[in-house]
């Protein structure tokens, strides 16, 4: 009898073949997952691969808005060229992030970050740009205009911001009419790059208030029958004539002032006139002395009595303070003069022969221009 063989080849063959496909396609899932693996660990590099530094680093801002899904920050990274795919940054988070939310904000971002560094900053947060900005004593609007056009502001939003009205119990007693001429304190601040020229004057307000309820300066102005505003105004006549002496030259100062208001004698104080004719000619001659003459009133400190309508600068604390705590002696008249040793000097005098006498023996230059 034949034997029959050929079933069971038959069937050891497609045993064979099914074994070379199954190994065929396993092959091709092992050789798929490295090229996978590899492609992933490649796509979550950073595009540069060197770090860059100083004016080398180009970097952009991004932004995560509210609510933004992670789907739609991936897309917008990769179509802003800051990484390499959306699709590798997605499974990072999955992978290696928990898919959480990132947090919303502006960031600074360069293509030397990978996705690990990437991530690792939405999660931490955008930190808010900051600038600082400085306002010296003695500065007037036109210095704060300077350093505010120099913090980046357009000159538009500076004048609108000083022309505006401000309801700020700083400002109660300032007429309408007035300027913000000597309501900018000076000092340091920081301030979000978001702040607007109000935002930064009415700090500046916060500032100076705070030294007047500190102090408690706006009663000791009205006891001497001065308004915040006018206290504030001849603060700053005592930081124009006396600024860069002692807090005591500062209170002696402020008394000749408040004696000079109180017997109606004329202040006489040249940083008054000063400011005036700065204000009308910023370019003029500070050699012609003429201005001490033809200044008109009620600005001519010389001839006009009484305070100045405004602050002629913004007064520092010393003498916000001095204004309101004179000294306990009765001087009329002052100047800075040269001591022996050639340093500048404030000099007092009771009459006006004794005034004449210290301008011829220290005045010097410091009285020939202002």
């Amino acid at each position: 009898m034949e034997q029959n063989s050929l079933p069971g080849k038959k069937k050891h063959k497609g045993l064979r073949i099914f074994g070379f496909i199954l190994l065929f396609f396993l092959a091709l899932a092992i050789a798929a997952a490295i090229f996978s693996v590899l492609w992933y660990k490649k796509q979550i590099t950073a595009i540069e691969a060197e770090k860059c530094a100083g004016e080398n680093c180009q970097t952009s801002s991004f932004v995560i808005d509210e609510g933004e899904s992670t789907t739609s920050i991936a897309n917008k990274l990769e179509q802003e060229g800051i990484i390499r795919s959306a699709l590798a940054f997605r499974v990072y988070m999955k992978l290696e992030a928990t898919d959480q939310t990132l947090k919303t904000g502006t960031y600074t971002l360069s293509k030397d970050m990978d996705v690990k560094e990437i991530v690792k900053r939405f999660n931490e947060g955008a930190k808010a740009k900051t600038f600082r900005i400085t306002f010296l004593p003695g500065g007037t609007m036109t210095a704060v205009r300077g350093r505010l056009l120099e913090a980046g502001y357009k000159a538009e939003e500076i004048d609108a911001a000083f022309k505006k009205q401000y309801d700020h119990p700083l400002l109660k007693s300032k007429p309408a009419s007035a300027s913000l001429e000597g309501y900018v304190y000076g000092d340091t601040y920081e301030f979000y790059a978001s702040a607007s020229v109000e935002d930064v004057l009415v700090r500046t307000f916060d500032e100076m208030y705070q030294v007047v309820k500190d102090n408690g300066l706006e009663a000791k102005y009205k006891s001497k029958g001065l308004t915040l505003h006018q206290g504030i105004t001849l603060a700053s006549v005592v930081q124009g004539e006396a600024g860069v002496m002692s807090a005591v030259d500062q209170q002696t100062v402020a008394q000749v002032f408040l004696t000079r208001l109180s017997k109606n004698i004329v202040l006489g104080s040249d940083a008054i006139i000063a400011y005036y004719a700065n204000q009308a000619n910023p370019n003029r001659d500070k050699s012609d002395m003429s201005y001490l003459e033809t200044t008109p009133c009620p600005w001519n400190s010389r001839k006009c009595q009484g305070l100045p309508p405004t602050p002629i600068s913004s007064p520092g604390k010393t003498a916000l303070l001095a204004a309101a705590n004179p000294s306990n002696t009765d001087y009329l008249y002052f100047i800075s003069g040269y001591d022996a040793d050639g340093k500048v000097k404030m000099y007092y005098a009771h009459t006006a022969a004794e005034h004449e006498a210290n301008i011829r023996n220290y005045c010097g230059d410091l009285c020939e221009i202002f």
